[in-house]
């Protein structure tokens, strides 16, 4: 993943890199409190030049991006 220096998604390697044209939503979650390590996400719903669709997260703890698939 790589991201601007606002922490904003802009490319993804999948099987090739992956341009991102716009960001069409964000949202943040942070959960479960009570835990030794909370849960801190930021997602992001992307869109690529070929209208592709995807929803990505950062988790804030570790640094480490994610995809969200199902």
């Amino acid at each position: 993943m790589e991201e601007d220096s606002s922490g904003f998604p802009v490319a993804i390697r999948m099987t090739r890199r992956q341009v991102v044209t716009a960001i069409e939503d964000r949202w943040r979650i942070d959960d479960e409190w009570w835990r030794s390590e909370p849960v801190a996400r930021l997602y992001f719903v992307v869109l690529f030049a070929s209208g592709r669709r995807l929803i990505v997260f950062k988790d804030l703890n570790s640094g480490q991006w994610y995809r969200q698939e199902y």
